[in-house]
């Protein structure tokens, strides 16, 4: 039976905004959107009107770390555990000796000691936590970054659109070539074994965790399997003075998780051109963080059509220092989409609320939306199933209630939707998990 969801207020990402129409579903397809009045009343429809409220396409969240959810907020339990942290704080104590707790490393590192002493049961706990607060925040689809094959099992029994970046790491030619036959067979194996609704990339860390060798054998090989690749660009400053000097406390970060010292392939440049030297930079990636990006890395950027993940909150609550929103708008266009990270470091998971702290007036409420659905979808390859409420498209969608007198302009003032259906099934009702995710 086709379902009928009537609104006061309907932005499709279609290049209209639809007042008093309602949106037609069958089979967890969109069929067309119509005018309220041209609604069949013989016909044999589920009509549900929302009344007073504004429907929007599902979110999408570019860069997530859901297994960091629970990071600071709970303790450890059990003596395997606990000992686990004594080792782990006094080898962070031993490698990060005057390095200032408010900097990025000592930060990073922080999260990553607590990280490493949870359980298997832990650490699925926490992710479950961060996929549950993702979709309360009308997040539809997200990526998820991580090098953990156990988060793939559970993205794939999920019905939230997900994209999987395995985190890739090495520090010699040897490491490289390991990391890359590992990457390979798991992303051969995961492809057979993938729902219709997962997807599988890769995610470099960063210039100052990945060896040239392993960007050199990556950007051949996801050009020619047309994979895409997300990566750190000019996230921090220690970033960039590793690249430019050849050295900095990235280095000592290194040595604490395990890795070896390596030098950067070339010295004296920015991030942007070292990765342009080594091939990396294309349509099929995307850069996140930016918050050091030149003028001419921009440019350099835009040339290569290089997508961009904007992650305003973390950025300055991590790094103090945040790319200019007024120049992600000009430069990336509409080849830029948000992410908010995790937890760990963000106040909430709400992709309106990173928007707004950024956003003033630079985009209108349509534009704001189209950021949140329609682009970040293009930049994953993914606008041919979600990203506007167009026929023949997934059923995924935001219902934001508005109150007397709101028209659908108020939906910026909004933190999270009230109802969040996928594939036309209500996944959210009033605020409360209401169907198996």
């Amino acid at each position: 039976m086709a379902k009928i969801y009537k609104s006061k207020w309907i932005i499709a990402c279609d290049g209209t905004i639809y007042e008093n129409c309602a949106l037609k579903v069958d089979e967890g397809k969109i069929e067309e959107i119509i005018g309220q009045n041209d609604i069949n009343q013989e016909g044999t429809y589920h009509i549900k009107d929302f009344e007073n409220a504004v429907i929007t396409p599902g979110f999408i969240n570019l860069h997530n770390h859901l297994q960091y959810t629970n990071i600071g907020k709970t303790k450890l339990k059990g003596l395997k555990e606990n000992i686990k942290k004594v080792f782990t704080d006094i080898k962070k104590h031993y490698h990060l000796a005057g390095i200032s707790r408010q900097s990025f490393v000592y930060k990073l590192a922080d999260l990553l000691s607590e990280y490493f002493c949870y359980t298997r049961e832990d650490k699925i706990k926490s992710f479950k936590k961060g996929l549950e607060l993702s979709l309360l925040n009308g997040t539809t689809c997200i990526c998820e970054l991580s090098r953990e094959t156990k988060y793939f099992e559970l993205l794939n029994d999920t019905p939230i659109k997900t994209y999987l970046f395995f985190e890739l790491f090495s520090d010699s030619t040897k490491s490289s070539k390991e990391e890359f036959r590992n990457i390979q067979k798991k992303i051969n194996k995961l492809l057979k074994q993938k729902s219709e609704s997962t997807f599988v990339g890769v995610a470099p860390h960063s210039v100052t965790c990945v060896h040239k060798r392993l960007f050199k054998i990556l950007a051949k090989y996801c050009k020619k399997n047309n994979i895409l690749t997300t990566i750190r660009i000019s996230e921090s400053k220690d970033e960039t003075d590793w690249v430019k000097y050849g050295f900095s406390d990235s280095d000592i970060l290194g040595a604490f998780c395990g890795n070896k010292k390596f030098e950067p392939a070339i010295t004296g440049v920015s991030p942007v051109v070292y990765l342009m030297n080594l091939g990396v930079l294309n349509k099929q990636t995307i850069a996140t963080y930016g918050n050091y990006l030149t003028e001419s890395d921009l440019e350099i950027l835009k040339e290569n059509k290089v997508s961009f993940c904007y992650c305003p909150r973390v950025s300055k609550k991590l790094h103090n220092s945040l790319l200019d929103f007024k120049t992600v708008n000009e430069v990336f266009q509409k080849r830029y989409g948000f992410g908010s990270n995790s937890l760990a470091f963000n106040d909430d998971l709400s992709l309106l609320n990173e928007v707004k702290s950024v956003n003033d007036g630079i985009l209108n409420t349509e534009e704001v939306i189209l950021h949140l659905t329609k682009y970040p979808a293009k930049i994953l390859r993914l606008d041919n199933m979600i990203g506007t409420l167009e026929q023949g498209k997934d059923a995924d969608f935001n219902v934001f209630k508005l109150n007397e007198n709101e028209d659908y302009n108020s939906i910026l003032n909004k933190i999270r939707p009230d109802y969040v259906y996928i594939k036309g099934h209500k996944m959210v009702s009033k605020g409360k998990i209401v169907n198996h995710i």
